[in-house]
């Protein structure tokens, strides 16, 4: 009797079977999925300054290797800087004045790899990348030619000189401890007030449903941006980690994300039926994809399309992206409004779903 009371408990409890039947496929799919060292299809610059027939097949052959999409032909160096900031770019290849007269006479070149080592492992990966083809492009001009020619490559280190795995992990590390504080406790207090009924007891009070619900999330608010700050601080005291934007530009950054993983935690609420419900639901639904689909740890280009396009509609992405510019480099608003607008949205829509599910329920 014991054992069917409890499978029909189970088979009632539909959300919490959807979770248990789910995960393990949920988990499957996406460790297979994104967790991969390749990548393809990054954005780079070429700096072409020789212009010539070999260059020009250089520049066929890195758009062939399937590695790169070249997405710019700046005319300067500082054009090159540039592209970093305004197309995204994560690596810019500069070949050099004279390309063909230098191999012809002198049999040796010399290339420049600029990389965004703002994520040490996406810049070691396209490094490898670019060297394999060029040695690809000697090997293939030295048998047409019959000659031996040496290519040297020099590598620029931007905005991580050092090399620093640090550089790469704060800023995940700011965004899961948001996600853990703000949105998780956010999901498991509004689901407990519902699964003791304490929240209709609430709503009959003469306060609005939205300063009710404010009361709520803001002290996990607090609590998160406090955590924020003595991450940050170690950061730069302990592992000598710069920001080189604007401090209060940044720690405003915060709290839009906090705002948007605290309207995230209350639609959990809104369709869970339990605190347990509601943790799994944030674990699964939340957690995971800070972890496996932000970029935070695995590289978004050697995801699948699909994964590519799910990324899209979790705030740990955008979030992830704007605090490396903030902080890595020195960007401001004008360079980063687009996350923030993103991340603002997704906090408008969630709190007016949640609202809204909760007038249903209540």
């Amino acid at each position: 009797m014991i054992l069917k009371k409890e499978f029909i408990h189970i088979f009632r409890d539909k959300i919490t079977l959807f979770l248990v039947l789910a995960m393990p496929i949920a988990l499957v799919l996406l460790f297979g999925f994104t967790i991969s060292s390749e990548i393809r299809n990054a954005k780079i610059s070429v700096l072409d300054q020789a212009n010539d027939s070999e260059s020009k097949q250089l520049c066929k052959k890195l758009s062939a290797s399937g590695y790169f999409q070249i997405v710019s032909y700046p005319g300067s160096e500082q054009e090159a800087d540039s592209d970093f900031k305004l197309k995204n770019i994560k690596l810019a290849l500069v070949i050099p004045s004279h390309f063909e007269e230098s191999l012809s006479r002198e049999h040796t070149a010399t290339l420049q790899v600029i990389n965004d080592v703002s994520d040490l492992n996406v810049a070691s990966i396209l490094n490898n990348y670019v060297r394999a083809v060029v040695h690809d492009f000697e090997s293939d001009y030295n048998a047409t030619t019959g000659m031996s020619q040496n290519f040297t490559i020099n590598t620029k280190m931007l905005y991580n000189p050092t090399s620093n795995s640090v550089y790469m992990f704060v800023p995940g590390i700011i965004t899961l401890i948001m996600i853990l504080v703000t949105a998780l406790m956010t999901s498991i207090t509004l689901a407990r007030e519902k699964e003791t009924g304490t929240m209709r007891m609430l709503l009959i009070t003469p306060v609005s449903k939205i300063h009710i619900i404010i009361g709520k999330v803001i002290p996990y608010m607090i609590i998160s941006f406090l955590s924020t700050i003595i991450i940050l601080v170690i950061s730069v005291l302990v592992f000598k980690m710069p920001i080189n934007g604007s401090v209060p530009f940044l720690l405003f950054l915060c709290v839009i994300f906090m705002m948007t993983a605290a309207s995230f935690g209350m639609l959990i609420s809104s369709v869970s039926t339990s605190q347990l419900d509601a943790m799994m639901i944030t674990m699964m639904g939340l957690f995971l994809p800070t972890v496996l689909l932000s970029g935070f740890l695995f590289p978004l280009n050697s995801m699948p399309l699909f994964f590519q396009w799910l990324a899209n509609i979790f705030p740990a992405k955008w979030f992830i992206l704007a605090i490396k510019d903030v902080m890595i480099k020195g960007s401001g608003f004008m360079d980063i409004w687009r996350y923030m607008l993103v991340l603002f949205l997704m906090a408008v829509v969630f709190i007016t779903f949640s609202i809204k599910q909760l007038d249903k329920r209540n």
